[in-house]
């Protein structure tokens, strides 16, 4: 079975993009915020799981909720919505902090 969020790890979470800051920067994330970033990472890539899971099941002739299906989609569908925001958020902050260097 395939992850629709694909792998999490040390290697594929926040911690990668703090280890990826210029020493510089001037800026650093507080172990606690790398902390909620990952367990936030680690939520959505379990309800995205789930979603694919209760699909698969539903498509394999399996008892159909849709109610449940439908809420297991909008809730990984948020989950990842946020994630992708955060991400934004952490792209533009390191924009802004490489721009005030030069």
């Amino acid at each position: 079975m395939t992850e629709p969020i694909g792998p999490v790890g040390p290697h594929a979470s926040a911690h990668a993009v703090a280890r990826a800051l210029p020493s510089g920067a001037g800026h650093a994330i507080a172990p606690t915020d790398l902390a909620r970033i990952h367990a936030g990472i680690e939520r959505a890539r379990e309800l995205g799981v789930a979603a694919h899971r209760s699909a698969e099941r539903s498509s394999q002739g399996g008892a159909i909720d849709v109610e449940g299906l439908l809420l297991a989609t909008r809730q990984a569908d948020a989950a990842f919505r946020m994630l992708a925001a955060v991400r934004n958020e952490m792209i533009e902050a390191y924009a802004h902090s490489a721009r005030g260097r030069t």
